[in-house]
């Protein structure tokens, strides 16, 4: 999962300064986010979306960081 969250940092960054901004953009603790920018925990359908819309980018965006890749 490491190449895959830091595609998702690289959107986070992408429009914010820091982490720590776009925690504070969601409402949630830094430690929240952390836990998900370090692969440390995959987030719900609910924090998934959260984060999508704060970034704006679809959903499925967010759950390709997250989901397997099919093989087909």
């Amino acid at each position: 999962m490491p190449g895959k969250v830091l595609g998702l940092r690289s959107l986070i960054y992408g429009k914010f300064d820091s982490e720590s901004d776009f925690a504070k953009q969601l409402g949630w603790p830094r430690q929240r986010l952390s836990r998900i920018t370090n692969g440390k925990k995959i987030p719900n359908i609910y924090e998934a979306k959260d984060i999508a819309d704060a970034l704006g980018v679809d959903i499925d965006v967010i759950a390709g960081f997250f989901l397997p890749q099919s093989k087909e």
